[in-house]
C-alpha cells in the first residue's frame, strides 16, 4: 500500500525528457539535514514543441507515466510538485529595495520589507514574478552583506535579481501538472533548479558557469560573490547533433539517438579508425556499416561550435574573465564520453560534470547522470522551502525567495 503525503515530487519537462524526482519531507526536517531521495522516473516528453509544450494531452501523460514511476519505486503517493521552466521563456532583471530601518539594528521584519520593496517593480506584460532571488545587502555604507540581520545601521538596501516567466507557458505546464494528478505549488526557472543540484558553495563565490547542455536548448548560468551574474538561452542543443547524424549517416532520428547513446563521444581522435558500427541505412534502403570515427566527427564539429557560441556569450557579457572555479557541465547532452576534454579544449579553464550529489541521500547512485540533475534541483528547493516555513502551497508570485536562499545564491 501507498504512504500518502509526507513527499514532494521535482517535475522536468523537457524537450525530450521528462523526469521526476521523489523526495521525503517531514515537518521537522532542518535546511542543513540531508534530502532523502526516494524514487526516480523518466520518460520521453511527448507534444513538446522544442522547449515549449505543444499538445497538452500529450504533456500530461508525460508527466503522469514520470511522476507514478517515481512513485512506484517511493512506495508513497505525493501531491505537491515543483516544476521547472524552460529558461527560454524566462527574463532576469536587476532591481534595489532601500528603506529605512526601524530601530537601531536591522531586524529580519526589515529584511522581509526591503524585500517586498525591491521585488515591487514593472513585470513585462505577458511575464509573471516566478522569483526574486536576494543577492546581496547594504547597510548604510557597508557592501556586500550576505545577512544583514543584527547588524547595527539606519538605511537597508537589497539587491534583488528578480526573475520573470511568460505567463502562457507557466499556465501550459501547471495545467500539465494539475491534470496528471497533482498539485503545481512553485514554478522553478529550470537552470537555477540544476544550479542547487550541482554547484558547490565555494564555486559560487570563486567565480563559475554552469553549462546545460539541454535538448533544444542550451542554459547558461554564471555566478560570482554568491550572485548571479548572468543567465543565457542559446537555442541549439542536443537534438541538433542527433540531426546532424541522421542526415550524416543516411539514419532515422530515432536510429541516431541510439547510435549517439551507444557509441557516441565528443572526440574523433579517441576512436578506433578500423571500428565499425551497424547502421540500417534506413534512408538508403538496405543495412551498411559506416565507421565510427565519421560518428565521432559529426558529434564533434557540432559540439565544439555549441561550445563555442557558449564562449561568445560569456566573453560578451564580460563574464569570461571572472571563472576561477571554471565551467560545470549539465543536461543530457553532457553525458557523451570526452565532453570534458573537448571543453576544455573550447574554453581553456578547469573543466568538470556535475551531477546531482550535494545534500542528498536514499537513491544517489540513480541520480547519478547529468539529465536528472533539474529534477532533483527542483525537490532540494522545495523541501528548503518547505522547512523554511514556505508554506507549501503559498502562491508563487508571492511565496518569500530569501531566507535559506542566501545559501545559495
Amino acid at each position: 500500500a501507498m504512504i500518502q503525503g509526507a513527499g514532494i515530487v521535482g517535475v522536468d519537462v523537457g524537450s525530450t525528457k521528462t523526469s521526476a524526482v521523489v523526495a521525503a519531507v517531514h515537518p521537522g526536517r532542518k535546511p542543513t539535514d540531508p534530502l532523502e531521495i526516494l524514487g526516480l522516473g523518466v520518460t520521453r516528453s511527448e507534444g513538446m514543441n522544442g522547449p515549449g509544450i505543444g499538445d497538452i494531452e500529450a504533456a500530461t501523460q508525460a508527466v503522469r507515466t514520470a511522476v507514478r514511476q517515481a512513485e512506484a519505486t517511493a512506495g508513497r503517493e505525493v501531491e505537491a510538485a515543483y516544476v521547472s521552466v524552460p529558461s527560454g521563456s524566462v527574463r532576469t532583471s536587476r532591481s534595489k529595495g532601500v528603506l529605512q530601518v526601524s530601530g537601531s539594528e536591522v531586524t529580519p521584519a526589515d529584511v522581509k520589507r526591503v524585500q517586498e520593496v525591491g521585488r515591487a517593480v514593472p513585470i513585462p506584460p505577458g511575464h509573471e514574478l516566478i522569483h526574486a532571488l536576494s543577492q546581496r545587502y547594504a547597510v548604510d555604507h557597508r557592501d556586500g552583506i550576505r545577512d544583514p540581520v543584527g547588524m547595527a545601521g539606519t538605511r537597508l538596501e537589497a539587491d534583488l535579481c528578480i526573475v520573470t516567466a511568460d505567463m502562457a507557458i507557466c499556465h501550459d505546464l501547471a495545467k500539465v501538472v494539475d491534470r496528471a494528478g497533482y498539485r503545481p505549488d512553485e514554478l522553478v526557472m529550470a537552470p537555477l533548479a540544476t544550479a542547487l543540484a550541482v554547484l558547490e558553495d565555494a564555486e559560487r563565490e570563486a567565480g563559475v558557469a554552469l553549462v546545460e547542455i539541454g535538448g533544444a536548448t542550451t542554459d547558461v548560468l554564471v555566478y560570482g560573490g554568491h550572485r548571479l551574474l548572468h543567465a543565457a538561452t542559446l537555442p541549439w542543443g542536443g537534438s541538433i547533433v542527433t540531426r546532424d547524424i541522421a542526415r550524416g549517416l543516411g539514419v532515422h532520428e530515432d536510429e541516431a539517438s541510439q547510435l549517439k547513446e551507444r557509441h557516441g563521444g565528443a572526440l574523433r581522435d579517441r576512436a578506433d579508425s578500423q571500428e565499425l558500427l551497424d547502421v540500417s541505412g534506413a534512408r538508403h534502403g538496405r543495412a551498411r556499416r559506416v565507421s565510427r570515427e565519421l560518428l565521432l566527427h559529426i558529434i564533434e564539429q557540432r559540439l565544439d561550435e555549441i561550445l563555442g557560441l557558449v564562449y561568445e556569450e560569456l566573453e560578451t557579457s564580460g563574464t569570461l574573465r571572472g571563472l576561477e572555479a571554471g565551467i560545470v557541465l549539465s543536461g543530457g547532452g553532457v553525458s557523451l564520453a570526452h565532453t570534458e576534454d573537448l571543453a576544455r579544449s573550447v574554453f581553456n579553464l578547469p573543466v568538470r560534470t556535475g551531477i546531482p550529489s550535494l545534500g542528498l541521500t536514499g537513491m544517489a547512485e540513480g541520480l547519478a547522470r547529468p539529465s536528472y540533475s533539474t529534477a532533483t534541483g527542483l525537490v532540494l528547493y522545495g523541501a528548503s522551502r518547505a522547512s523554511a516555513g514556505g508554506l507549501v502551497g503559498a502562491t508563487r508570485a508571492f511565496a518569500r525567495v530569501g531566507g535559506w536562499l542566501r545559501e545559495f545564491f
